[in-house]
Formats: C-alpha cells, sequence, structure tokens
C-alpha cells in the first residue's frame, strides 16, 4: 500500500513538473516573440539611422548650396558697390558739369549784352558820322559861295565828307559782325541752357538712381546675413542630427549586446527545458506503468 502511494505522489510530482514546463514553454515562447520584436526594432531603428543621414547628406548639401548663394550675395553687394560708387562720381561729374554750363550761360548772357552796348555805340558814332557828312556839305557850299578863297576849306570839307562815309561804312560792318556775333552767342546761350537743363534732369535721376542702387544694396546685405543665419542653423542641425546617430548607434549596438545574450540564455533555456519535458513524460509514463 505505501508502495501505491509512493507511485501516485511520483506521478503526481511528474505531472507538475509537466505544468511547470509548460508554464516555461510560455515563458520561452515570450522570449521568442520579445527577440523578435527587438530584431524588428532593430532593424526599424537602422531605417532611421539611414533616414537621419540622409537628412544629414542632403543638409550638407543645402548647406554647401547655401554658401555659394551667399557667395554669390556678396559678390554682387561687391558689385553694386561699385556700380555705386561708378554712379555716385558720374553724378558729381554731372554737377560739376551743370555748374560750369551755368555758369558759361551767365557768361554768354553778359557777352549779349555787351554786345548790344557795343550795337549802341556803334548807332551813336553812325549819328556822329551823319551829323560830320553833314557839317562836311554845308562847309562845301559855303566854301563854294566864297570862290578862290574857299578852296581850301572845300578841300578838307570833302575830306570830312570822305572820312564821314569810311566812318559810316565801318560802323555798317562792325554792326553786322556784332549782330552775328550777338546771334551766335544767343544761340550758344539757348544751347547751353537746354544742356544745363538736361544736365540738371541727369542730376536728378543719378539720385535716384543712387537711392534705388542704395535699397537694393540694403535688401541684398539683409538677404546676404538671412541666407548666413540659415547656413549656421543647418550647421548645427547636421551637428544635432549627428550626435543623435552616433547615439542612436550606440544604442543600437547595446541593444544588439544585450539581445545576444538574450539569445544564448534563450538557446540554453530552450535546450534545458527539453531535456527536462522528456524526462518529465518518461517518468510520468514509468508511473502509469506501475499503477497498473
Amino acid at each position: 500500500m505505501e508502495n501505491l502511494d509512493l507511485v501516485k505522489s511520483g506521478k503526481e510530482a511528474a505531472d507538475i513538473l509537466i505544468t511547470y514546463l509548460a508554464k516555461d514553454a510560455m515563458g520561452a515562447d515570450f522570449l521568442k516573440d520579445y527577440l523578435a520584436n527587438a530584431n524588428a526594432i532593430n532593424e526599424s531603428t537602422h531605417s532611421q539611422q539611414e533616414a537621419l543621414q540622409k537628412i544629414v547628406d542632403g543638409s550638407s548639401g543645402i548647406k554647401e548650396q547655401a554658401k555659394g548663394i551667399a557667395e554669390k550675395a556678396m559678390q554682387n553687394n561687391e558689385r553694386l558697390n561699385s556700380i555705386y560708387d561708378a554712379i555716385e562720381k558720374l553724378g558729381k561729374s554731372v554737377e560739376r558739369i551743370e555748374r560750369e554750363h551755368r555758369l558759361y550761360a551767365q557768361q554768354f548772357t553778359e557777352l549779349i549784352t555787351q554786345a548790344k552796348e557795343i550795337n549802341s555805340l556803334v548807332d551813336s558814332i553812325k549819328n556822329i558820322s551823319a551829323q560830320t557828312n553833314l557839317l562836311s556839305f554845308n562847309a562845301s557850299i559855303e566854301a563854294a559861295r566864297a570862290g578862290v578863297a574857299g578852296k581850301g576849306f572845300r578841300i578838307i570839307a570833302n575830306e570830312v565828307k570822305k572820312l564821314s562815309d569810311d566812318t559810316d561804312k565801318t560802323s555798317e560792318t562792325i554792326k553786322a559782325k556784332v549782330d552775328a556775333l550777338t546771334h551766335s552767342i544767343s544761340s550758344l546761350e539757348k544751347e547751353t541752357f537746354k544742356n544745363t537743363d538736361d544736365m540738371s534732369k541727369l542730376t536728378q535721376e543719378t539720385e535716384s538712381t543712387l537711392e534705388r542702387f542704395t535699397n537694393v544694396r540694403t535688401i541684398n546685405s539683409e538677404n546676404n546675413m538671412n541666407v548666413g543665419g540659415i547656413t549656421e542653423y543647418i550647421e548645427q542641425n547636421i551637428v544635432d542630427i549627428n550626435d543623435l546617430i552616433v547615439k542612436v548607434r550606440k544604442a543600437e549596438e547595446d541593444n544588439k549586446k544585450t539581445l545576444t545574450k538574450f539569445a544564448v540564455c534563450a538557446s540554453e533555456n530552450e535546450m534545458l527545458f527539453n531535456d527536462l519535458y522528456s524526462f518529465a513524460y518518461e517518468i510520468k509514463a514509468i508511473f502509469k506503468e506501475l499503477l497498473k
């Protein structure tokens, strides 16, 4: 009777061992699932790492492009500065020429005034010549009346008349030349005033152009600063992403080491579990035979 109870106790112990091993099998399955999920997570982490690396590569390309844009912006700014300086010099030259033209116009006006004064003097000379001619004519009449006694006086009167005629002709010639000179000076005066007005407009246009160039230079400088800020921001992002990649790689390596340890333990546990499971069923079978 005691032997029978002992056999029953052994069978029950075998059943308990099988039940325990079944629970352990569930734990082993959980460990396998965990390892499988962990491998999937590792693959996902690796994919994220590759994606981050692509972002870094793309950001590096954008950074180089931004640097190229910044360099071109600086070159454009230098060109704008050169053009601005050239236009500024041109504006100063135009202002100087405008002042000179205004001075010439004033001088031409003065010349015209002086020419008119000369014409007035010529008219006075002509009047004097006409009066002298009239006096010489009267003197000739008086000399003719005087007869032989007025012969010498008549010769002088004729010479005076001749001098008066020559003076009148010379006055006409001077007046004609002065009129021609006045006409030329008037034409030059009008042309000079026109050129002065054109120069004044050109000065205004130059000032307006300089103002627009100043605005463009300001905008270009602001854009250059913005591009520089973007470049710095991209560089900082690249540094941050590279740090993140290093951390992800380290975490991935640590995870791989942990998974390797888990895998080794799982393999050893599975071998031990199989041996115990076989042993438990063999013991149970023996106790069943003994109970028959």
